[in-house]
C-alpha cells in the first residue's frame, strides 16, 4: 500500500475498535458497501468497475446531500470553484 501512494498522501495506523479516529473513511465504507457491494454479485474486475463507476457517478452528480444544501458534490463544487474565482478577482492588488 505504502508504495501505491508514494508521496500522493500519507498512511497513518488506525487500532481495530476506534472507527472515531477517522470518520469520514468509515463513513465511506458504511455507505459503499450497504448501497453497492452489499447488493450486486460482480463477475469479473471489468464488472466490478463498471458497477462502482456507475455508482460513483451517481453519488457524485445526481444524488443530493444534505449536509451540502441539498446540492450535489459536483454542483457543490462548482458553486466554491467560482466563489473561489470571484473573491480572487476582487482581491487584485492595484499599486
Amino acid at each position: 500500500m505504502a508504495d501505491w501512494a508514494g508521496t500522493r498522501t500519507g498512511l497513518s495506523y488506525i487500532p481495530p475498535g476506534s472507527p472515531w479516529r477517522n470518520g469520514y473513511v468509515e463513513s465511506f465504507n458504511s455507505r459503499i458497501r450497504d448501497e453497492c457491494l452489499s447488493i450486486n454479485s460482480f463477475y469479473s474486475l471489468l464488472h466490478a468497475q463498471v458497477i462502482i463507476g456507475d455508482r460513483k457517478d451517481e453519488y457524485n452528480h445526481h444524488r443530493r446531500h444534505a449536509s451540502l444544501g441539498y446540492l450535489t458534490p459536483a454542483e457543490y463544487a462548482r458553486q466554491c470553484t467560482h466563489q473561489m474565482e470571484t473573491d480572487d478577482s476582487q482581491n487584485v492588488r492595484t499599486e
